[in-house]
């Protein structure tokens, strides 16, 4: 088929041609953004009844739980958690006394040493877990080899960390009055 009609004919029905295929396809969208939109109208019509029914159902439960004997054990509940986190607090805080004498009477004791007092506390870092156990016991020795003796036992037990023995422990030949401390870590 040959064309015979003049080019600016061609150039309208050109034209024509693509302003339908715009209106069709505009159309199209605008149906296409209709049809969503009704869509997402009908969702939140859904979500907001949905909603309401939840609202009211919580609502008769909490009128349901307040009464007075429900609320006399809520408050009676919350006493004894506060009761139990106190008891918590100080079984954390807790030196395990038995335990640790039992470290301290088998250490090896050579004659002539004794032990007057003995101090022990918790070491807590940082107010977080606690650290380990100081330990500070003080005595009298006889002689100077006894105590060095002594210091080599608690050097030997793997248990005791961080021992010090001040300087002024060895200051005296003989009658020395000493103190040591050291840490026991629990494990």
């Amino acid at each position: 088929m040959i064309n015979l009609l003049p080019p600016s004919e061609k150039e309208n029905l050109l034209s024509e041609k693509n302003k339908k295929l715009i209106m069709v396809l505009g159309n199209v969208i605008l149906i296409s953004l209709i049809c969503l939109i009704l869509v997402l109208l009908s969702v939140q019509f859904y979500i907001l009844g949905e909603t309401n029914y939840h609202k009211s159902v919580l609502d008769d439960i909490e009128s349901k739980y307040q009464t007075k004997d429900f609320l006399f054990f809520k408050s009676t509940i919350e006493e004894y958690n506060k009761d139990l986190a106190l008891i918590n607090a100080f079984y954390k805080k807790e030196v395990k006394y038995a335990e640790t004498l039992k470290i301290i009477s088998q250490l090896p004791k050579p004659e002539g040493l004794y032990l007057t007092n003995m101090l022990i506390e918790r070491e807590i870092n940082a107010g977080t877990k606690p650290d380990g156990i100081v330990v500070s016991l003080f005595g009298i020795s006889n002689n100077r080899d006894s105590l060095l003796i002594f210091k080599k036992n608690i050097e030997d037990n793997k248990k005791l960390k961080n021992i010090y023995f001040p300087p002024d422990n060895w200051i005296k030949a003989s009658n020395l009055n000493f103190y040591v401390t050291f840490k026991i870590y629990e494990e």
